[in-house]
């Protein structure tokens, strides 16, 4: 049998898509879960850049640039998941 060949297309896209699924099942927890301890283990997460954009004032226009990652247990349990796919494929 032929092996494809993995390429980093395919690693981003499987990171990306584990890191989705993560926020998807973040939101289902956040639903149905009851708060409590386990709540707190799945749900909490980190936030990492800046909540409000920074903001350049030009002569022409206004530009507004801002970032910020929620990283929780779930997206990175989904990081995982997208990478062990990519091994075994």
């Amino acid at each position: 049998m032929a092996q494809l060949k993995k390429g980093t297309g395919l690693l981003l896209f499987l990171l990306f898509t584990g890191t989705v699924l993560g926020s998807v099942l973040t939101l289902i927890f956040n639903a149905f879960l009851p708060s409590g301890p386990m709540a707190r283990i799945f749900l909490s997460s980190v936030s990492i850049g800046s909540a409000t954009p920074a903001t350049f004032h030009l002569v022409l226009l206004d530009i507004s640039l801002g970032l910020a990652l929620h990283i929780n247990l779930l997206n990175i349990l989904g990081l995982f998941l997208g990478y062990y796919i990519y091994r075994n494929s």
